[in-house]
């Protein structure tokens, strides 16, 4: 009798441990989720500065590119294209809010 009360008991002991542990887990995974959109927002943030910074390079290339350039054609389609890179860029930032939505 004895022997089954001191087993009860050891197993009575392991489940709150087990209790415990999901608990402290619990606690770290929902710390590391925290963490987790603290990154994501810091990597958007970061994205937009670098399209930013992207877009000026490309806006001061532009620029001496139309000093340089007596051809209008050439410089058209060097606005053409810029046109179409900050669509794309415009629509890989709404797709990315998009998807932090979901």
């Amino acid at each position: 009798m004895d022997d089954l009360q001191t087993l009860i008991a050891g197993i009575d002991y392991k489940i709150r441990k087990l209790l415990d542990d999901k608990r402290e887990l619990e606690r770290i995974i929902e710390g590391l989720q925290a963490d987790k959109e603290e990154i994501n927002k810091i990597v958007l943030e970061q994205s937009e500065v670098i399209n930013n910074l992207k877009e000026q390079i490309t806006t001061l290339k532009l620029g001496e590119a139309i000093k340089n350039s007596s051809d209008i054609t050439e410089v058209k389609l060097k606005i053409n294209n810029l046109v179409r890179k900050i669509d794309r860029c415009v629509g890989m930032i709404t797709k990315t809010e998009q998807q932090q939505k979901l």
